[in-house]
């Protein structure tokens, strides 16, 4: 009789049954027409905020003391920097409804799978599931 040897698991999990697993269904339907109203009330703020730190930038004044130019100067230097992160943001948001339009948003860019609806309700404009991004952020 042979002896019974007992089998070596592959320690391949299959992605049905992975816990960590960032397999989901596509977002479709009423879902997708969420998110695209939360991008686009978000584009809608964005480029109001913008707007609005433009017109206040043209109202300063020049000052003669040097110490509220100073101020005024790292004022302006804050201004600068939150107008670039919300163009950033806007871009990403731009190019989120674009995908939207396509089979290709909600998708990762890394390794193509679904990016779990759960993520995308929080953060509309990613294009990377989190293993990924942490991966990404610890290169």
């Amino acid at each position: 009789m042979p002896a019974l040897t007992p089998s070596r698991p592959s320690g391949r999990v299959p992605l049905s049954h992975n816990p960590g697993s960032t397999h989901t269904k596509p977002v479709s339907g009423k879902r997708r027409l969420m998110l695209q109203t939360k991008l686009t009330r978000q584009r809608a703020m964005l480029l109001a905020n913008v707007h609005l730190s433009r017109l206040a930038e043209r109202e300063a004044e020049a000052q003669s003391d040097p110490l509220d130019q100073a101020t005024e100067g790292l004022e302006q230097e804050l201004a600068i920097q939150t107008r670039i992160r919300a163009l950033e943001q806007l871009h990403r948001i731009e190019r989120a409804l674009r995908l939207i339009r396509t089979q290709e948003y909600g998708r990762c860019r890394r390794c193509h799978r679904e990016i779990p609806f759960k993520r995308l309700a929080v953060k509309p404009d990613t294009i990377y599931c989190v293993p990924c991004l942490t991966r990404l952020e610890e290169e």
